[in-house]
This record gives structure tokens, C-alpha cells and sequence, in this order.
């Protein structure tokens, strides 16, 4: 597998993002391997919080929660995903699936990290990679928060009546213009989405870790593996986890806001089919876009902390 590194100067004075970089080396699928990224911030015998973002961000998105869950106290840990962040990127398409993501997560946190109770807080295609790792780790996972993202799913033995998925046409518009934008770039797709418009600095941020179009093709994947037909292979295996997960009664909260224009609507697709979704009703944060950790950042961090900290006082919403 080729693979381009960022250089470190790219990250160097990005705003309140002063964590030390760590690597997980994990297989490849291939015979070689690769280095994931992680941040690791907080007491080292704090509860373990998992962050895991989505397209086209990376753990630079978490600055915040970052530095509030160390200051409560817990072990605060914000991955990149392969091809992503300062994580290392494959030059080619087809080396990235979703099952490969998850097969990436799942052995940088629990064979490398070998982390045990894990609170999960999961965002956009973090929701779907993070939620099929949960599937099959729930004895290690302590609680789950969900935010603008969804888990679409359809049966194996399914035979649908058509290919394209209902809606899924702007998504379609969406995937070929990415497909054939040779200078694509997110940063700037990303600042016109928030309703808050951000400051040059953290739009630089955003474009750190692409010196140049070669480095983005694990971003342009990402989007050409949205599902917008019913033969697409995530859909099926996001089912086979869903038949576990309804299994997962541990404290399930979906946090979402009131403009994300992606899936606004995704908390219907595990609540209440997952058990542990049932005593938290959802909370919809107002004045965020689909990032709304960029929008509604402080506000954010208040919900999950409040979640966090019931977990030890057994309250429920």
C-alpha cells in the first residue's frame, strides 16, 4: 500500500490545538502497516472518552471537548481516521472501505490501546465505523453519544425495487462533482456549512493536513461510499451490527442541532430499536449545522459532560 505522510510543520500553531501527537501502528490489510493518529489528553487513569469524527474533518474538530473532558477529569482520546488528520493516507481509492475503517478503529483502540470501558462520542461517518465497532466490543464499551449522523441499513436477502436509494439525490449530485473536482477542497465546502462563520484560522485548520490534492483521496472516498443505492455493501453490514446492537442496553444519547442539513433526522435509526436509546430522549442543540462542534462547540460540551457524569450517579433524561 503506498502512503503520503502530512508534514508536521502543517500542524504546527493551529488554534487552541497543542496536543502532543500519538501513533497506534495497526495492520493494513496487506501485509504492511500504518499509523494512526491519536490525541491522548488527561489523566491516564481517567475513564477513557473515544472521539471519533467524520468527512472531511479530523481531531482537530474536538479541540474543545478535548480540553473539557481532561479538565473533568477523564482520559480524552480523539482518533484520526486512516487517510485523514496526521494519520497516515493511502494513495489509493480502492484502499479504503468501511470495513476496513472499522477494522482500522478496532485494533487501534482495543489491541493497541487495549482500552477497557469506553464512553464513545461519535459524528457523522464516525457514527457508522464507531457504532459496527461497538457491535462487537459492547462488554468494553461504557456508554455511547451519537451526533449528526445516522446508520442506514438494509436486509442481505433484501431485493428492492430500485437501485436508488428514495432521497439520496442530491447526494448523488454530490458524489460526482467530487469525483471529477480535481481541486476539490473541503476546508472551504466545510466553512459554508457552519452558521457561524469561522475565522481564517480555523479554515487553515481544516486544510492543514492536505498539502495538495494527492493527500485528499481518502476524503473523496468517503464520499463516493455514501449510500445512495441499495447495493451498496455498507448497508448490509450495517444491518448485521444492527442485530447485535439491539442487544446494547448501556446509556445511549443521541446530541444533535436543529440546522445540520445532513442528517437531521438520523437519531431515528437507532431509537428506540437500540435498548440503550430508550432512557435518553434526544437533545437538539439550537443554532448548529451538521458541525456542530464548530457551531455550538460550548453548549455541546455541557450536554455531554451532564451524560457523562450520570453515568456515575445513574441519572437518565
Amino acid at each position: 500500500m503506498d502512503v503520503l505522510v502530512t508534514p508536521d510543520a502543517r500542524f504546527e500553531d493551529l488554534p487552541d490545538f497543542e496536543f502532543t501527537p500519538h501513533y497506534a501502528q495497526i495492520p493494513d490489510g496487506e501485509g504492511g502497516t500504518l499509523n494512526l493518529h491519536y490525541v491522548d489528553a488527561g489523566p491516564r487513569d481517567g475513564q477513557a472518552v473515544v472521539m471519533i469524527h467524520g468527512n472531511p474533518t479530523w481531531s482537530f474538530m474536538w479541540r474543545r471537548q478535548i480540553a473539557d473532558l481532561a479538565q473533568a477529569g477523564y482520559r480524552a482520546i480523539a482518533i484520526d481516521l486512516i487517510g485523514m488528520g496526521r494519520s497516515d493516507k493511502p494513495t489509493k481509492r480502492s484502499d479504503y472501505t468501511i470495513a476496513r475503517h472499522v477494522s482500522w478503529v478496532d485494533h487501534a483502540l482495543f489491541e493497541v490501546l487495549k482500552l477497557t470501558s469506553v464512553h464513545f462520542i461519535l459524528h457523522d461517518w464516525g457514527g457508522i465505523i464507531g457504532l459496527r465497532v461497538i457491535a462487537d466490543r459492547q462488554a468494553e464499551t461504557a456508554s455511547v453519544i451519537m451526533s449528526n449522523t445516522g446508520m442506514p441499513v438494509i436486509a442481505p436477502d433484501a431485493v428492492p425495487a430500485k437501485m436508488a436509494r428514495k432521497g439520496a439525490g442530491m447526494l448523488r449530485i454530490f458524489q460526482l462533482y467530487v469525483r471529477y473536482r480535481k481541486n476539490w477542497q473541503h476546508w472551504k465546502l466545510l466553512a459554508r456549512f457552519l452558521v457561524n462563520k469561522p475565522t481564517p484560522d480555523i479554515v487553515r485548520a481544516y486544510a492543514a493536513p492536505y498539502p495538495s490534492p494527492a493527500y485528499l483521496t481518502g476524503n473523496r472516498q468517503f464520499t463516493q461510499m455514501l449510500p445512495t443505492r441499495n447495493d451498496n455493501p455498507i448497508l448490509a453490514d450495517n444491518w448485521v451490527a444492527m442485530q447485535k446492537l439491539k442487544r446494547f442496553e448501556k446509556p445511549f444519547l443521541c446530541l444533535f442541532s436543529d440546522k445540520d442539513q445532513v442528517a437531521a433526522k438520523g437519531y431515528h435509526s437507532v431509537r428506540p430499536i437500540i435498548p440503550g436509546t430508550r432512557a435518553y430522549a434526544p437533545v437538539i442543540l439550537k443554532g448548529g449545522s451538521h458541525f456542530l462542534l464548530e457551531d455550538v462547540g460550548p453548549a455541546y460540551s455541557q450536554e455531554m459532560l451532564i451524560f457523562l457524569k450520570g453515568q456515575n450517579t445513574g441519572n437518565a433524561s
